[in-house]
């Protein structure tokens, strides 16, 4: 994370500085460090919402590249975005869009550079093991050659590749080349020293592997044979089995179904991640202004409430206050209720009492759009059926609040004699319908239209 900050800070200033061609004053130095800082702000909350500093995955893989590329090139747009919105422009906003480039150089290369350098240093020493000729460049060749390598007991080193595709003559994988085809084993054996040859690959038949083996064993080679994948995994013996115990998964039909990836692509989570933080910017007078009126009228500021979010977790849902402090009563409120404060009553007709949210989509606990977030108080009353709804992240934006709007006024409307009977017995299972249909029914075209619905349904 400390090194991404340094990396912004280069990268930008040098984009500034090849700006200007290095004809740089106060007011340059200025403008940068607020650009520089917005970057690093959007870096670590972007980075932390990819989870690209939890560890998730080893440092310089593939699969850490691509979390940290996504990373850079959102904060980057945020950075860009921040400087065009501003009252007054810091620097030329062409320094974000050449300065973007030079951190992802400066981030992956860092990266690569410290996972090969970590490659290197894990290696076990090697001086005492069986030098080994892998026949079988592919995928499982690799993977092969890679375990040998980390090994802790060091008992194979391989020395040489063998691979009878033109395609892989040139291969090296992990500093080791192809040296040959199947016809070279006795020459390559005799080059590189080797002890033993082993067999990859699960195209090949028995009758090459007869002939493979009686070449090696003619050049003094041991000989064995990468078992495949299927025979890898195999059953657990029923010995060892745990019987299974009624009602382990929860009873009484709680258990959370888990739908398929599309539904948590990362696709979405890039656009929750992308928006908010432009809302957040966008917003940020309001992150000012409504906290100081509330410190002023009523003391409490932000609301913090429990909620039901993905598969079950309780989270904490932050809103800003409209009710007076320390006040009892019914958890579900009318549009009439006299427990909100004045203040708190234009906060929530204008919905600007639900913009902290913003920061639980941005740490992965809620999404944009999706069913609204329950009380575990009512959501202890789900269905099997009505609990699939769990099963993708709660949403600030959701298809029920586009059927029935203001939820509050829809209640004094009903004026029902008991909110909460009337709240479980008939509302909620009409709003969790709605809600199953969005879950089912998931796009990320459709996601887009329930926002512009939504903030449509805001603006008349």
């Amino acid at each position: 994370m400390g090194w991404d900050a340094i990396g912004w800070a280069i990268a930008l200033t040098l984009a500034l500085a090849l700006r200007y061609e290095f004809d740089l004053d106060a007011r340059d130095v200025s403008g940068i460090v607020q650009l520089i800082a917005v970057a690093v702000v959007a870096q670590v909350l972007i980075g932390v919402a990819l989870q690209v500093y939890r560890g998730r995955h080893c440092i310089g893989s593939v699969d850490n590249i691509v979390d940290t590329s996504a990373a850079i090139a959102l904060s980057g747009f945020v950075v860009f975005v921040a400087n065009v919105v501003s009252v007054a422009e810091w620097i030329p906003r062409s320094v974000a869009i050449i300065g973007t480039p030079i951190m992802l150089l400066i981030a992956v290369g860092s990266r690569i550079g410290v996972g090969l350098y970590r490659d290197r240093r894990s290696r076990p020493d090697h001086s005492t093991a069986q030098r080994v000729i892998i026949f079988g460049a592919g995928v499982e060749g690799q993977q092969l050659s890679w375990s040998m390598f980390t090994d802790p007991d060091a008992r194979y080193l391989p020395v040489a590749f063998l691979d009878d595709d033109p395609r892989r003559r040139a291969l090296r994988v992990s500093g080791v080349g192809v040296q040959g085809t199947s016809a070279d084993v006795a020459e390559v054996a005799a080059r590189s020293q080797a002890d033993l040859l082993a067999i990859t690959g699960h195209h090949v038949d028995d009758v090459a592997i007869r002939e493979i083996t009686r070449v090696a064993a003619d050049a003094g080679l041991e000989v064995k044979v990468v078992a495949p994948l299927a025979e890898l995994l195999k059953p657990v013996p029923a010995a060892l089995l745990i019987p299974s115990q009624a009602g382990s998964a929860g009873g009484g039909g709680r258990a959370v179904t888990r739908l398929p990836a599309a539904v948590e692509s990362r696709a979405k989570r890039v656009v929750d991640i992308t928006l908010s933080l432009i809302a957040l910017i966008v917003f940020l007078p309001a992150f000012v202004v409504i906290p100081l009126v509330l410190m002023l009228t009523s003391g409490e500021v932000v609301y913090r409430a429990k909620r039901v979010g993905l598969g079950g977790e309780i989270f904490t849902m932050f809103k800003f206050t409209t009710m007076a402090p320390g006040d009892g009563g019914p958890r579900l409120t009318r549009a009439g209720d006299p427990r909100i404060t004045r203040f708190g009553r234009w906060l929530r007709v204008t919905k600007l009492n639900e913009l902290p949210q913003l920061v639980n989509v941005v740490k992965g606990e809620m999404s944009l759009v999706g069913p609204r977030p329950e009380d575990p108080r009512y959501a202890a009353y789900y269905s099997a059926e009505q609990r699939k709804v769990l099963a993708v992240r709660p949403g600030l934006a959701s298809l029920a609040f586009l059927r029935f709007g203001d939820e509050e006024a829809y209640i004094e409307r009903i004026n029902p004699p008991d909110i909460e009977t009337y709240y479980l017995n008939e509302l909620l299972p009409e709003k969790l319908a709605i809600e199953l249909r969005y879950v089912r029914n998931w796009t990320l075209r459709g996601d887009f239209r329930i926002l512009a619905r939504t903030l449509t349904g805001l603006l008349r």
